[in-house]
């Protein structure tokens, strides 16, 4: 195996580590900050402690669907007979269409219900702060491995793959502050924070734009692109209004076996499952 590849997978836990206490660093110097400008009250905190408990119960359970997320890669990472030599320039090609990958995944989860039952969690949050980063479904990995293994199929190491996809992730954390303004030619190529803001907005002007995880070319090129015109409303069009954890994650759930209890026809049911959310059946249909 190529010395780059064997130094990362010995290495990966310790990346992963270095990463995790980089996170943790913006998070606290961002909540003294916020103290100290006065912006913590008693909801703002019970909507950060909602976030910070749906990350916790993430990781209590998040072993199984990271088996499932890294075995899928290195079983045909094994199976498959050609592989793309590891150097630095195949690795930034991995990243850059790793992001690629991301962005269509995003898209897809924003406009399929059964997927956006999981990433509505993310959202949910009607405050936004490096606590709204942490929302995040221990479900998410059971799924979003079928989006990147494409780049396993033609030939890119997984370890490349998996170190790809954990800084694109890592690097989305930041992203999740109000600190931060525009960041003028930055921001061309990009994603900063005002255009993530954009992202979780509820607002109808910033529904479902701003998807992509590093760049922002991509949401320029497919016209789902919107500059930060005001503050946003953050959270779901629909709030939860709940700070409980275990709500917080099972809400839209809820919500969807609700609809789909209440469907007239089979076909109904199945349209409540793979329509956008917010779908309805037409009247007299």
């Amino acid at each position: 195996m190529n010395e780059v590849v064997t130094t990362m997978e010995e290495n990966i836990g310790l990346i992963i580590f270095g990463l995790f206490v980089f996170s943790v660093g913006l998070a606290t110097i961002e909540f003294f900050y916020e103290l100290y400008q006065k912006k913590i009250d008693k909801w703002r905190l019970g909507e950060m402690w909602a976030s910070f408990s749906v990350f916790i119960i993430a990781q209590l359970l998040e072993k199984t669907s990271t088996v499932v997320f890294v075995g899928a890669f290195l079983l045909v990472g094994e199976w498959i007979p050609w592989e793309i030599p590891v150097n630095g320039w195949t690795t930034v090609l991995c990243f850059v269409l790793l992001d690629f990958l991301y962005y269509w995944e995003h898209v897809i989860e924003h406009k399929v219900r059964v997927l956006w039952t999981y990433h509505s969690i993310h959202h949910s949050s009607p405050i936004y702060n490096y606590t709204t980063a942490m929302r995040v479904s221990f479900i998410d990995s059971f799924v979003t491995w079928i989006f990147y293994l494409p780049l396993v199929l033609i030939g890119f190491n997984p370890y490349i793959v998996l170190l790809c996809l954990i800084l694109a992730l890592t690097y989305q954390f930041w992203l999740h502050t109000e600190l931060i303004g525009k960041m003028g030619w930055f921001e061309k190529v990009f994603m900063t924070p005002s255009q993530h803001r954009v992202h979780h907005g509820s607002d109808d002007i910033y529904l479902d734009k701003n998807f992509g995880a590093v760049f922002s070319i991509w949401d320029r090129w497919f016209g789902t692109f919107q500059e930060e015109k005001h503050r946003p409303n953050y959270g779901l069009t629909k709030p939860i209004n709940t700070i409980n954890p275990i709500k917080v994650h099972t809400a839209e759930y809820v919500s969807i076996f609700r609809d789909m209890r209440k469907a007239k026809t089979w076909k109904e049911a199945w349209n409540y499952l793979v329509k956008h959310p917010g779908w309805t059946p037409k009247q007299g249909s």
